[in-house]
């Protein structure tokens, strides 16, 4: 069977998908599509109509690219807070050869969140810290052997309404949402390798009205906090000295603008009309001290914040989402941070912009999981991967929709 999973990040300012491919262990991206996104304001749903249809754009766009179909994802949920519960349990292992097996691993698992989650809050995910099977501590329990088994795990929640209604809109689009995650838990996969599984760090995600701090220790996901600011805030700063629409704004900043005055240049121009009809020059040093005003105030927070959240010593800073990818941010980020920080470098061939970090995180995330389990999966069905081989074959996208099934704690078909 071949693994195709299919992810889902809806931001404020963009929705991202990515269709990928895993042969053995080599990730392959088949899709990586964005567009612009409608009635989703600071992790709010404003105009649930606007963002169905953007959805329903970026999907049929991907659809038509893969000549079939999307109907499973994995969906990224927009949370303003995470919490986080230490938790273990212990089952008896009940095959006849005292083996551990896949449907044991589920078992362990879902028994360490029994009772734990409170009304108001909704499971995201839940991240083993080890299991112990007899007397031995493992990573990897499949295949031990022992009379039980045990598992401590990290479980992180999110507020419920903020779950259910990214699900319920994804749902109205005709998709099924077969895992969730969330921002700080899956950005550390585009990055995870033997060094940093044994180091305490900081994974920071820049996006357009929000910035994510997460505490990553020995692999596990353990603390974070959310920040009201982010290119966003840049645009509003432009618009309001320069009297321009905020669509005006974001042009400059794209076009024009550096995140640091170092090599900024009064000789580079542009010309803009602002809200009064007026045609206006503005040159890149005068745009450039805004801009790097704001994100020398967006990096000092996050430096506040990490202060914040941890007390253990950190091995690495690594900073991702859209805005690393403004010109010269690495030289605002050396300034204010040294060699701890580096911008996270996304080899992805296909989505190498750190736009897609999330997407790309929740896949090899969702890879890992199936991974534990020795289980395969694929949200692509045989017959959609004959059309998409198939030239001859047109994908029609319909105009409506139909209801996904409801979504449970834990992955399990």
């Amino acid at each position: 069977m071949r693994k195709i999973i299919s992810s889902i990040d809806i931001g404020t300012n963009t929705i991202k998908l990515v269709v990928a491919e895993f042969i053995n262990d080599d990730f392959n991206i088949l899709c990586a599509i964005d567009g612009k996104t409608k009635g989703f304001k600071d992790y709010e749903i404003v105009d649930e109509i606007a963002l169905i249809k953007s959805i329903k754009l970026v999907i049929d766009k991907a659809s038509i690219k893969l000549n079939f179909k999307i109907k499973k994802v994995i969906a990224n949920i927009p949370t303003t807070e995470n919490n986080f519960i230490v938790s273990e349990a212990t089952n008896n292992i009940n095959s006849p050869d005292f083996r551990v097996t896949s449907n044991d691993i589920l078992r362990i698992m879902q028994s360490t969140a029994y009772n734990k989650i409170n009304a108001s809050s909704e499971l995201v995910s839940l991240m083993p810290i080890y299991f112990r099977v007899g007397d031995g501590e493992v990573k990897t329990p499949f295949n031990k052997k022992g009379k039980s088994i045990t598992a401590r795990t990290v479980l992180i929640t999110a507020s419920k309404k903020e779950v259910y209604d990214i699900i319920n809109v994804l749902e109205k689009v005709g998709l099924e949402v077969i895992d969730i995650s969330s921002v700080g838990l899956v950005d550390y996969y585009n990055y995870k390798n033997d060094y940093l599984d044994m180091k305490t760090g900081i994974v920071v995600n820049i996006g357009a009205s929000k910035t994510h701090v997460s505490v990553v220790s020995k692999g596990i996901y353990i603390n974070n906090e959310v920040l009201d600011l982010g290119g966003f805030n840049i645009d509003k700063d432009i618009s309001y000295i320069y009297n321009l629409k905020l669509r005006e704004a974001k042009y400059l900043k794209e076009r024009l603008a550096l995140a640091n005055i170092r090599r900024a240049s009064p000789k580079e121009k542009l010309k803009v009309i602002n809200k009064d009809n007026e045609e206006i020059t503005i040159n890149q040093y005068e745009l450039t001290e805004i801009v790097s005003s704001r994100v020398i105030e967006i990096l000092k927070s996050i430096k506040t914040s990490i202060n914040h959240l941890t007390k253990k010593e950190i091995s690495y800073i690594i900073i991702t989402g859209g805005l690393t990818e403004f010109k010269d941010f690495n030289i605002a980020l050396t300034s204010l941070f040294g060699e701890t920080a580096s911008i996270g470098s996304i080899n992805t061939l296909g989505a190498r912009d750190n736009k897609f970090s999330v997407s790309l995180g929740m896949i090899k995330f969702f890879n890992e999981k199936l991974k534990l389990r020795h289980r395969e999966y694929s949200t692509v069905s045989d017959i959609d991967i004959e059309n998409m081989c198939n030239k001859d074959s047109k994908i029609s996208i319909p105009s409506d929709s139909i209801l996904g099934k409801i979504f449970g704690y834990f992955f399990d078909n």
